[in-house]
C-alpha cells in the first residue's frame, strides 16, 4: 500500500507468503482487492459541489440525519466496492452462514482459473515478439 501510495507503478508481492518461499493465488485475489482499494485511494476525493452537497446540509440543518437524501445515496454508491470483503452488519454476516474469508477467496480464485480468458495479442505485436526472440535466437546460435 504504501509503494502504491507514493506513486510506484510496479507493486511486488501479491500473492507471496513465507517471505516470497511460497505463492497462493487466494493470497493473491485477496492481494488485489486490497491494491484496487488503495488505488481508488490514491486517486483522491473530489471536492466540488455535488460531492460537498452543501445545499443538503442547509436544508438539513444542525442534529439533523443525512440517510434519506439523496445525495447520501449517491455518495455511498461512489465508495470503493469489494468482492470479498463483507461489509454487512454481523447480523447479516451470521445470517449467511458467517462466510470465511479466505475460503471466498479461494473460491475466486478457482472461478478465475475456470473462466477467464486470455485475449490474444493483436498480429502486429505476436511479429514483433517473434523478431525479437528470432534475433536473441542468432546472436547465442540456438535453431529452432
Amino acid at each position: 500500500m504504501m509503494a502504491l501510495l507514493a506513486g510506484a507503478s510496479v507493486i511486488y508481492g501479491p500473492g507471496m507468503l513465507e517471505a516470497g518461499i511460497t505463492f497462493d493465488l487466494a493470497q493473491l485475489v485477496v492481494d488485489a482487492e486490497l491494491i484496487a482499494m488503495t488505488k481508488y485511494c490514491r486517486a483522491g476525493i473530489p471536492v466540488n459541489d455535488a460531492t460537498t452537497a452543501i445545499e443538503d446540509i442547509m436544508a438539513v440543518g444542525p442534529a439533523g440525519h443525512f440517510l434519506e437524501q439523496a445525495s447520501t445515496l449517491k455518495g455511498m454508491r461512489g465508495l470503493s466496492t469489494t468482492k470479498l470483503i463483507d461489509r454487512t452488519v454481523r447480523e447479516a454476516w451470521e445470517a449467511a452462514g458467517e462466510p470465511d474469508f479466505y475460503l471466498k477467496a479461494r473460491q475466486e480464485a478457482r472461478r478465475l482459473l475456470a473462466e477467464h480468458e486470455v485475449e490474444p495479442l493483436p498480429d502486429d505485436v505476436t511479429h514483433q515478439l517473434a523478431a525479437i526472440v528470432a534475433e536473441a535466437d542468432r546472436e547465442v546460435g540456438v535453431t529452432r
